[in-house]
């Protein structure tokens, strides 16, 4: 394991720790995060971004629009680590593709949300630019394995990249891994769209807690063209508290980023 990958991995139980009132804590955890090639790989790049840090998120009613109340909705603070992959070709070799040649984007969510509301929704979606493709995103919906009062999840994904290696003249086979368990009390969906990728829950306690727990999933992207980078990609939380008959208060946010591969060795 990579001093990066060690790191990950201690934020990581650091953000388990802080508490998670829909999490089973009594279910077996497993965590790994290799998702770093050796160091000397070539067109690799790696960007953490903070996309929001306990970020307050308040609306108007959406059952009174002419209100002037504001209320707090949620409180989120929402990570992202996203590793990008020059994989079969180099990125200035011409016919790119048909040479086998494709750029992945892997995109790891992290963080916290709490909410002030006992009953509601908290959805994520991930915009990628056309040139950029969606292929998958982890955990799926129905993925969920019921357990009593919890739905225990499993993140998992593996793949084989042939990237370079020696200032590009030389080839290694890549084997790109990261797996997460955890549970929830609700159900999780994460959807595939046709420009990007969506994840979240719907939720409904009735503890006298309020409902707070952690951010995990895995956002997987292809593009058949390093000329597509950098690239724009958006992401946006949205969050609503449902009160009665889907009436209550929404609010969303968004943050646009820029990825970019590593065109150098």
């Amino acid at each position: 394991m990579s001093d990066t990958e060690i790191i990950d991995a201690a934020r990581r139980l650091k953000e388990l720790q802080a508490g998670d009132s829909t999490d089973n804590s009594e279910t077996a955890r497993e965590y790994i995060n290799q998702l770093t090639p050796p160091i000397g790989t070539s067109f690799f790049k790696r960007q953490t971004v903070t996309l929001f840090d306990n970020v307050k998120f308040y609306s108007k009613s959406i059952s009174l629009p002419e209100g002037d109340a504001q209320v707090l909705v949620q409180t989120l603070t929402w990570k992202v680590d996203v590793y990008t992959y020059v994989t079969g070709a180099r990125p200035d070799q011409e016919q790119f593709e048909a040479n086998g040649g494709s750029v992945m984007v892997v995109v790891v969510h992290s963080g916290h949300l709490s909410f002030d509301s006992r009953k509601g929704r908290s959805i994520y979606r991930v915009t990628a630019p056309t040139s950029v493709a969606s292929q998958k995103q982890l955990p799926p919906t129905g993925s969920g394995i019921k357990n009593e009062d919890y739905w225990n999840y499993s993140i998992s994904y593996q793949e084989i990249m042939n990237m370079f290696n020696n200032g590009g003249n030389g080839t290694l086979n890549f084997d790109a891994k990261y797996k997460e368990d955890f549970s929830r009390k609700d159900p999780l969906t994460g959807i595939t769209l046709s420009n990007g990728v969506e994840f979240g829950t719907e939720f409904e306690s009735n503890n006298t807690d309020l409902p707070a727990f952690n951010l995990a999933g895995v956002s997987i992207f292809r593009s058949n063209t390093p000329d597509a980078f950098p690239a724009k990609f958006s992401f946006e939380a949205n969050s609503a508290w449902i009160l009665i008959d889907n009436l209550g208060f929404a609010s969303n946010k968004k943050v646009e980023v820029e990825v970019d591969i590593n065109r150098g060795i």
